[in-house]
C-alpha cells in the first residue's frame, strides 16, 4: 500500500512540476515578445529600416549639423555686416574732417 501512495505522489509532484513548467514556458515566451518589442523601439524595423529611438538620433544628428553650419554663416554675414558700417562710419569722419580743415583754410 505504501508502494501505492508514493507512487501516487510522486505521479502529482510530477503533475504540479509539469503545469508550473508550462506556466514559465508561457511567461517566458511572453517576456521574449515584449523584449522583441523594446528592441523594435529603439532600433526600429530591422526589414524596413524604419522608425525606431536610433533612427531618430540620426536625424536629430543632421539637423544639428545643418543648423550649426546656418548659425556660422549667420555669424559671418553679422561680421562682414559691421565691418562695412564701420568702414563707411570711420570714411564719413575722415571725410567730415577734410571738409571741415578745407574749410576752415578758405579766407
Amino acid at each position: 500500500m505504501s508502494d501505492n501512495s508514493d507512487h501516487k505522489q510522486i505521479e502529482l509532484d510530477l503533475t504540479r512540476m509539469d503545469e508550473r513548467l508550462v506556466k514559465l514556458e508561457a511567461r517566458m515566451s511572453s517576456i521574449d515578445s515584449k523584449l522583441t518589442q523594446v528592441v523594435d523601439a529603439i532600433l526600429g524595423n530591422a526589414l524596413t529600416k524604419q522608425g525606431g529611438f536610433v533612427g531618430e538620433i540620426e536625424v536629430m544628428k543632421a539637423k544639428i549639423v545643418t543648423l550649426e553650419t546656418k548659425v556660422e554663416e549667420q555669424s559671418n554675414f553679422k561680421k562682414k555686416i559691421l565691418w562695412t558700417i564701420g568702414i563707411i562710419v570711420s570714411a564719413a569722419i575722415i571725410l567730415e574732417y577734410l571738409t571741415r580743415l578745407y574749410a576752415n583754410l578758405k579766407p
